[in-house]
């Protein structure tokens, strides 16, 4: 009922706001720059403080505009102000001079979201550049210390927090930081041609940048996207724990990870100018000793959803998870071999991304090779280059 509700009210928001732009849309179209996958945070609250975050854009473009989501806060939230600004450098709190910008929405300097909402903000005039970061700062004045607030655990850099309305002032007025992105969920652009769109990657922990390096900005879905070279925005819609089938509670800090079947409209289905989906979920499932014909369902669900949306979809091969004492066992690496001759060959996706090949090693394929590796199950920084790498561009019409 909230996802459904987290639809109704942004598109209620768009007839008022820019549109957003789906599938096949026009080049100055808004596009997907930046988003992340929003959870359910407890045991974090936020009262009369500003958070100034950083993202990382994969599009450069003017105008930009923002999405601020309060899809699992427990109660309504408001931003008494909100300010966009270039960042000077990733994990810096100091703003680029002269790059300033008050936020509006519907032309008012502060909003109030809903409990299950989320909205776009006025058009903003300052322009980003590809892999130039934004340092976007809201001022909390209500809701922000909930029983439950909508964040995303693991932004894998680091995030700083003001007391009183700081929103614009200099980074000296920071003095704390967190670890995780709270209410900002995404950043479009209207960019200049050739972009086509938005590639929207859905996945797990491997997905979201774990064992990635801090403020470095270097997962495999920053790669892909400096591999593209503006034709699409890259969307990292992963999140630490996630299956494609059920719903965890049980891990990755204080946030929830909704199943991707569940999360699929809000989280891909629905991202602006999306217009491939690159779906690399399933190894947690196969962890939690799910069928391969249940994961095999699941995927195909997936797939048949998003082409009826006018996605393009490549699924990636579920990676190995092999060790000498506490990963999957002989029963688990057969669901996981069975599940990726179905992906290979199934003909249910309209491409492949053998993430599995790219990262086995030769000698015991049901482990990742040691010099990819940062523990058994993730990618070190080599692997997510090289997984990166191994993605055929020219899926990407």
């Amino acid at each position: 009922m909230m996802r459904r509700l987290v639809f109704f009210v942004m598109l209620a928001v768009s007839l008022l706001a820019p549109a957003p732009a789906f599938a096949g849309t026009a080049p100055r179209s808004w596009t997907g720059s930046w988003s992340t996958s929003p959870q359910r945070e407890t045991g974090v609250a936020f009262a009369d403080q500003t958070l100034r975050m950083l993202v990382h854009p994969t599009l450069g473009g003017t105008p930009i505009r923002l999405r601020l989501s309060n899809g699992f806060g427990a109660a309504p939230v408001t931003f008494g102000a909100v300010n966009a600004a270039r960042a000077v450098a990733a994990g810096q709190a100091a703003v680029a001079p002269g790059t300033s910008r008050r936020v509006t929405f519907n032309g008012r300097p502060e909003v109030t979201i809903p409990a299950g909402a989320a909205v776009f903000s006025d058009p903003i005039a300052l322009s980003v550049a590809p892999g130039q970061d934004l340092a976007v700062d809201v001022y909390v004045t209500a809701g922000g210390d909930a029983a439950a607030i909508t964040g995303h655990d693991a932004a894998q850099g680091t995030q700083f927090v003001a007391a009183g309305n700081r929103a614009g002032a200099p980074a000296d007025a920071f003095t704390t930081t967190v670890n995780s992105w709270f209410w900002l969920s995404g950043v479009d652009v209207r960019p200049a041609p050739p972009t086509r769109g938005s590639v929207v990657a859905l996945g797990d922990s491997i997905t979201d940048g774990a064992y990635t390096t801090w403020n470095g900005n270097d997962r495999w879905t920053d790669v892909l996207a400096a591999r593209l070279h503006g034709r699409y925005g890259v969307l990292n819609q992963g999140i630490g724990g996630n299956q494609v089938l059920t719903d965890r509670t049980d891990c990755c800090g204080n946030g929830t990870s909704v199943s991707a079947l569940r999360r699929l409209t809000d989280d891909a289905l629905h991202q602006t100018g999306a217009r491939y989906l690159l779906l690399a979920d399933g190894i947690n499932d196969i962890g939690y000793n799910a069928t391969a014909d249940a994961l095999i369902a699941g995927l195909a669900t997936i797939a048949r959803r998003a082409h009826a949306h006018g996605l393009r979809v490549i699924a990636a091969t579920i990676t190995p998870y092999g060790c000498d004492g506490g990963c999957f066992g002989p029963a688990q690496e057969a669901t996981r071999q069975q599940v990726n001759t179905f992906i290979r060959t199934s003909g249910a996706f309209d491409g492949v991304a053998d993430f599995d090949e790219v990262l086995r090693d030769p000698s015991d394929p049901a482990r990742v090779l040691p010099a990819y590796q940062a523990d058994p199950l993730h990618p070190n920084i080599a692997g997510q280059r090289a997984m990166a790498d191994a993605i055929d561009l020219t899926l990407f019409r």
